[in-house]
């Protein structure tokens, strides 16, 4: 039996992930134990049925920097879908956000756009994406202005970048329901996409191809990160960190 937490059972691309872990369960013989956290916040309360069970290894879905609440796990093998702190004892699977920050650089250098914006809600997988925007940027000798709403609502922090677009004219969003909230917020200001605005996202959850109009986006490659943390959990595979490469998905918003 292994135990999965999940930060936010809101957030699409968990979900998605937890499908994955059950396929890989149920090829395994494992069965499943699921806990989850209120607004993000792990609680003793939320994680009382993982300490009920003989688990034999446990899989995090969400980046947490100061994740003390491990310290109690410690006598298992623990695999992480995201970025964890330096000194987590776990293997954290995660993708390469170097590599994927410079595939959306690229692309929209590649088609035009000269003042790109980074939006995000206050969540620590979205600074630090920041950061390997500011990097890749950098690199690339392009400004890259920031806007981080207070929230922690994704969808709300794109619907809020309105009155703050400093004349950019690309939109770079830390995931798909950040680019979704902006899109709608675009939308209701009268400014055409991606004519005089792109947007891009990322994750590439499933209702981004479904959006109008579609979302230009990075895909993670959910089954090998799954297949990575899983193998890692029950070969008990020493702490380290795993990065993957993801894949810029090209629609019509960007």
């Amino acid at each position: 039996t292994l135990g999965v937490t999940v930060y936010d059972f809101n957030d699409p691309f968990f979900g998605a992930l937890i499908k994955q872990i059950q396929i890989q369960a149920h090829e395994h013989n494992y069965s499943l134990l699921l806990a989850g956290f209120l607004n993000r916040i792990p609680d003793e309360q939320d994680l009382q049925s993982l300490h009920k069970h003989a688990l034999d290894g446990l899989i995090v879905i969400g980046t947490d920097l100061n994740a003390e609440w491990l310290n109690n796990f410690r006598n298992m093998p623990v695999a992480r879908i995201g970025h964890g702190g330096p000194g987590e004892q776990s293997v954290r699977v995660t993708v390469d956000e170097n590599q994927t920050a410079g595939l959306i650089l690229d692309h929209l250098i590649a088609t035009g756009r000269k003042r790109l914006m980074y939006i995000s809600a206050n969540l620590p997988a979205h600074r630090i994406r920041q950061q390997a925007f500011e990097k890749a940027a950098s690199t690339r000798n392009i400004e890259l202005l920031t806007e981080q709403f207070s929230g922690r609502d994704a969808f709300e922090a794109g619907g809020q970048l309105v009155s703050l677009r400093r004349d950019a004219d690309a939109l770079i969003c830390a995931t798909d329901q950040v680019a979704m909230g902006a899109l709608h917020a675009l939308h209701e200001a009268g400014v055409s996409v991606p004519e005089e605005m792109a947007v891009t996202g990322f994750d590439d959850i499933p209702t981004a191809a479904q959006f109008i109009p579609p979302i230009t986006t990075i895909c993670q490659p959910l089954k090998e990160m799954v297949r990575q943390a899983f193998g890692a959990v029950i070969d008990s595979v020493p702490p380290k960190t795993v990065y993957l490469y993801g894949e810029l998905t090209v629609r019509q918003t960007a």
